[in-house]
């Protein structure tokens, strides 16, 4: 799991806002949106986690998918430096 927290963390801090609300939007996306998924062990296995990872157009889409939750309200306001939750 810490791969896939720290991928959040990275697009999270990249894009400005909170890795919940991303966790929430990535559900939205598709290969073709940007969004891959990935195993972290190699042979996969039914244990295997998948981790999200996204193409550049992939990060451009998550940022227009939060925009146009923001834009109807479906998303909290964005997070500012001073209002972001602690990593835990």
């Amino acid at each position: 799991m810490s791969q896939l927290s720290s991928l959040h963390s990275y697009v999270a801090e990249m894009l400005g806002e909170d890795e919940e609300v991303l966790r929430d939007c990535l559900i939205e996306m598709f290969s073709e949106d940007g969004c891959l998924g990935a195993y972290d062990d190699y042979p996969a296995s039914e244990l295997s986690e998948t981790i999200a990872v996204f193409t550049e157009d992939g990060i451009n889409n998550l940022r227009q998918i939060v925009d146009d939750r923001r834009a109807t309200a479906h998303a909290p306001p964005k997070c500012s430096a001073g209002n972001r939750r602690p990593k835990s």
